[in-house]
Order: structure tokens, then sequence, then C-alpha cells
């Protein structure tokens, strides 16, 4: 799926362009020391042309692969996260073939659970002491048919 350039000056998907720059932003709002040694980075831009959202893909396995969402507030407008997550599940699914999307959210951080909820994940379980200070993760997961099965899925 290629990006999509709005006319207007809304915040726009721009796929993966500037990737590594796009790496390095969302590393350093998640909190990750080092860069992945796989990943692929899918990303918004405000109207200045700076990253708003950038989704990072990494873990590549054959059946799963994990799904880190960093953005600035506000960033979420319902159409830019329509052409956002239709650009990231395409990649996840139908072009590196994985049959599942994890994504895993601390538990304090409910804003993030609520907004995969939305995307279609189902909870899955927790990792108890998962973080450097002992807070637990939550496990999310999203299988390619329950995807395809949204009213926003494009594939």
């Amino acid at each position: 799926m290629g990006a999509a350039i709005r006319a207007d000056n809304a915040m726009r998907y721009i796929a993966d362009i500037n990737e590594e720059a796009a790496e390095a932003w969302a590393r350093s709002r998640l909190g990750l020391k080092e860069a992945p040694n796989l990943f692929k980075a899918l990303s918004t831009v405000n109207p200045d042309g700076e990253f708003a959202c950038v989704v990072l893909l990494t873990n590549f396995t054959k059946r799963n692969i994990d799904v880190n969402i960093a953005g600035e507030k506000g960033w979420a407008t319902p159409r830019l996260c329509v052409d956002l997550f239709n650009g990231v599940f395409d990649t996840v699914f139908n072009k590196l073939k994985a049959v599942r999307a994890t994504a895993l959210i601390a538990e304090s951080n409910v804003v993030s659970q609520k907004f995969v909820t939305h995307l279609g994940f189902q909870k899955e379980g927790k990792m108890r002491k998962a973080y450097d200070n002992d807070e637990d993760m939550f496990i999310y997961s999203l299988l390619k048919e329950e995807y395809v099965s949204h009213d926003w899925c494009r594939s």
C-alpha cells in the first residue's frame, strides 16, 4: 500500500518513507534504548512534515509480528487511523505473511489498551513484572481473519 498524500493541510500517512528517522523518533518515545535488529516503520506526519505517529513492526517470526505504536497527543483522527492501520496490517498480514500481530502494553497505559481494543486486538494475558520498574505488561493480539472482518479494513 503506497503513501496516502492528501491535498489539505491535515496530517497524512507516509508509509515507510524516512524509515530510519521514524524508527529513532518512535524509539525515543517508547523508551527503547537500542534499535531493533530488524524492523519496519510506518508513519504519519503533521502539516509541518514532523512525525505525528510511528508504528514499529519488530520481532518478526513466521507467524507473529510485534506492533509498537508511538504518537503525539491528538494525532489519532479517524481517517488517519484508517489510512495508517490499513497500511500497517497490509504489511503485517499480506506483505510479511504473518498470521497474528501482537501488542505488548504496560498495565498503567490504559489509553493504549483502549486504542488497540478499538483496532480489534483481544487481550490474551499478562506478563508479570515485565518492565524494569516491575510493572506488569498485557499481551494483546489481532489475527488476520479478525482484521479482515473489520468494517474499516481495505484488504
